[in-house]
């Protein structure tokens, strides 16, 4: 068999595909310091350690960015038939890698104008933002024609890339047919994962790098706008639902009136605790001895429950790990996706660690997995932990667990001895690792703790048997008796075991315990809270009285009602006995949880409207301002 096509044979056809995707990358860079230029007034003036960590980020983001939107032309380009090598195929690749590229960068060429008016790339809610906007086209024009200068940018950008594709004119000729399909199978499946490692952001991160993790390269949120590039953030929030502006209440003053996340608080006395939180990983309701009549699997937290503020009917305001963290730390749920998922993660936030630490507080985060897992390391960045503690920092991998991380018994004791050289005052957060799939213990642990019908109890049995021992070591320590500690879940899980937790609400269903011996009373609290509530309760705790942003409510609060918000499915509003949902548009459930906990009855046709006003008003307004807050950047105690 022999057959000749117009293409460079062997490594240098590979060569090749490499210096235009390298080129391509060249004239990102190039974009950058354009965007930079034009809009220099809205970042000031970065030094230039800030420069080069800006530019080492948007590498990463650009390379990610190329990759998904040549991922076809390489696919084609390298898939292993003679068909493809021939004169036509390879003009209409060529025709595919200008056109892509070319689109690429002319979106990211109109963002360094229009960045000037939202301050954030440009995403894929602009699609739903202009939808029905019968005159964008001639918008889009007119503005092209105003920033004229900007499109011969893009029109000299394109034109490097045609002319640096270069041409082909060498034969290919196949003489040994099998040797021609194993080594170009082989380069073609070599390619596809290091396509996958590029668009994730490198080997060593559990998710796929988004909008957020440009946190991790930046001061302030604004120069987020510099590391990213318009194109990756299109493509990376074109699977999420966009944030849709409500006009339930048309006037501000009305939507105030019935819910504000700006907390405000007159004078009172500081007190300066440290404070410690635990996000435990997976840690259900369900599982929790003292919340179920005996029956449970962690008889430490148990007993802390029964000697602290416990509260007995508690939920998360999130469905995943990442949630945890805006919604502890941030005082900010996940509604129909992650907040952390969305590019208004990067909105100016101020979280538990950035108001404590303006007042002297040592602000640290814990983590046993590796560092860069989940993102949350930038998270929690964000939210003003600015000491991370992860793998890397324990460096003892003979404690690795094989999946996850450290294994939690040894984590907790690097947590001790860590914390106990920090200057008081401190907050830090720990966040467990062990009661995860795939549903370990350490060998020498196992057949130690009750295994229970779920596989996940024996790990719950062995991260409480952690904490006892965390708490047997620091209980001594000076610092111990100033110390608030609070315990969470990041998130729930459906019970497998458990019909009372298998519905929507309870299936969220979560301990809260805030713990201070001799200090807090012990109490078993029966109103309803939720993971938004903590960070208002420890800043009303510890005499916080400047004004912040926060969805939750402290539980400290005799002048406001109790409430959950959270989705599943549909909004759910947890508030006077009763848990109403809500689609969207209207109410589609209402069940009275005194009676009906397991959500056998819904009365939302038995019940009056205007018996149902009070609370549906109520969630309209807090989805509004959970929205538009979200749009409008508006998301500290400071109004703009």
């Amino acid at each position: 068999m022999k057959v000749s096509t117009y293409i460079p044979f062997g490594l240098s056809n590979y060569l090749i595909i490499i210096r235009r995707l390298l080129i391509v990358l060249f004239l990102y860079t190039i974009s950058r310091y354009v965007f930079f230029l034009f809009n220099c007034d809205l970042f000031g003036v970065l030094s230039m350690e800030q420069t080069q960590l800006i530019y080492k980020g948007g590498f990463w983001f650009d390379l990610s960015a190329i990759l998904y939107v040549n991922a076809l032309y390489l696919f084609l380009s390298l898939f292993p038939h003679p068909a493809f090598y021939r004169p036509s195929p390879q003009r209409w690749l060529k025709v595919l890698f200008v056109a892509t590229n070319s689109i690429a960068l002319a979106v990211n060429t109109m963002d360094i104008y229009y960045f000037r008016f939202t301050l954030h790339r440009t995403d894929f809610t602009i699609f739903k933002e202009f939808t029905g906007e019968a005159g964008i086209s001639k918008i889009i024009l007119e503005s092209m024609w105003q920033q004229w200068p900007l499109f011969l940018f893009w029109a000299g950008l394109t034109i490097l890339i045609i002319v640096s594709y270069g041409k082909l004119k060498r034969k290919l000729y196949i003489q040994k047919p099998w040797f021609f399909y194993t080594t170009r199978t082989s380069v073609l499946l070599l390619t596809i994962c290091m396509l996958l490692i590029g668009i994730r952001g490198g080997l060593n991160r559990y998710r796929p790098i988004t909008m957020s993790n440009a946190g991790a390269y930046i001061d302030k949120p604004i120069e987020a706008g510099i590391v990213l590039n318009t194109p990756f953030c299109l493509i990376r929030s074109s699977g999420i639902k966009g944030i849709i502006r409500q006009q339930f209440y048309e006037s501000e003053e009305e939507l105030e009136a019935v819910f504000s996340p700006i907390h405000t608080s007159p004078p009172q006395e500081s007190k300066p605790y440290n404070v410690v939180i635990f996000i435990l990983e997976s840690f259900a309701k369900p599982h929790i001895g003292a919340l179920n009549n005996g029956i449970g699997y962690t008889p430490f937290l148990d007993s802390l429950l029964l000697h602290g503020h416990a509260c007995t009917h508690a939920y998360a305001n999130g469905h995943k790990s990442i949630d945890a963290i805006p919604t502890v730390l941030g005082s900010i749920p996940s509604l129909r996706e992650p907040f952390m998922m969305l590019p208004f993660s990067l909105n100016q936030l101020e979280g538990l660690g950035n108001l404590l630490g303006r007042y002297g507080y040592h602000t640290s985060f814990f983590h046993g997995a590796f560092n860069g897992s989940m993102g949350l390391s930038v998270f929690v960045k964000l939210f003003g932990f600015e000491h991370y503690y992860g793998k890397t920092e324990y460096n003892k991998d003979e404690d690795y667990d094989g999946f996850w991380g450290i294994w939690d018994e040894p984590f907790f004791q690097y947590f001790a001895n860590s914390i106990g050289s920090f200057p008081e005052p401190f907050v830090s957060t720990m966040f467990t690792v062990s009661s995860h799939h795939p549903f370990k213990v350490p060998k020498e642990y196992q057949g130690v703790f009750p295994k229970g019908p779920e596989p996940i109890q024996e790990c719950m049995g062995y991260t409480d048997m952690a904490i006892r021992r965390f708490f047997e070591r620091v209980e001594e320590e000076p610092w111990f008796s100033n110390t608030l500690f609070v315990f969470t879940a990041d998130h729930s899980r459906w019970s497998e075991s458990a019909p009372e937790y298998q519905n929507s609400l309870a299936s969220m269903a979560i301990p809260i315990l805030y713990y201070f011996p001799g200090v807090i009373e012990p109490e078993m609290d029966d109103r309803p809270t939720q993971q938004i509530d903590i960070m208002p309760t420890i800043l009303s705790y510890l005499g916080y009285d400047k004004p912040f942003f926060g969805y939750g409510r402290s539980i400290f609060d005799s002048n406001s009602e109790p409430f959950v918000v959270n989705y599943s499915g549909n909004y759910q509003l947890v508030r006077n006995g009763n848990l109403l949902q809500f689609d969207g548009s209207k109410a589609v459930g209402l069940y009275d949880l005194a009676n009906d906990s397991s959500l056998q009855s819904n009365m939302v046709q038995e019940i009056a409207p205007e018996l149902l006003a009070p609370d549906l008003n109520f969630l309209k307004a807090f989805i509004q301002q959970y929205n538009n807050r979200l749009l409008d950047d508006r998301m500290t105690g400071c109004s703009k």
